[in-house]
């Protein structure tokens, strides 16, 4: 009397490692394009909450300080420490301190307030993406450092903004 063998033949372990190796180059781009748009996603939260604790600050100043007028006031970003240097053409205007927790710009970058402490427009980087705030609230990412946005006026048939860079990023990798 013969036993039966017990096991799986080499050809049957080969067979389950080439579907394991195709399941596997099939799910790798997946998983990488939703890890670049969740970082994506955590750079335009930061940008957020980055511009709503500019907006606060710059309210607080405002009501501390009765001859302080941010209105078209430019401030920079200073990433180390916090702050905001604002000025308004040549002259410094004020220095706002941020009450911030998260991702903070890994760059330097721009904040335009208007008279009453809202922000403009807004520009900088954060963990790599650039990251712009136009007036209405809306950001746009780019996989490019962000740069300060142009009027109409100022920009030529040959320039390329950055929401146009931001819109290429949806493909697979």
């Amino acid at each position: 009397m013969k036993k039966s063998a017990k096991g799986f033949t080499l050809i049957e372990l080969l067979a389950v490692i080439v579907i394991l190796a195709i399941i596997a180059l099939i799910a790798t781009p997946i998983v990488l394009n939703l890890i670049d748009k969740a970082r994506k996603g955590a750079a335009e939260s930061s940008a957020y909450a980055y511009v709503n604790a500019a907006e606060k600050a710059a309210v607080v100043t405002l009501m501390d300080n009765t001859g302080v007028n941010l209105g078209g006031a430019t401030c920079t970003v200073q990433t180390s420490t916090n702050v905001l240097n604002c000025a308004s053409g040549a002259s410094s205007v004020a220095t706002l301190s941020l009450d911030i927790k998260g991702d903070l710009p890994s760059s330097g970058g721009t904040i335009t307030f208007d008279e009453n402490g809202s922000v403009t427009n807004a520009s900088f980087t954060i963990n790599g993406y650039g990251v712009v705030v136009d007036d209405k609230g809306k950001a746009t990412v780019s996989t490019t450092t962000a740069t300060t946005p142009t009027t109409p006026s100022e920009s030529s048939s040959d320039d390329t903004s950055s929401e146009d860079s931001s819109s290429t990023s949806s493909g697979g990798v």
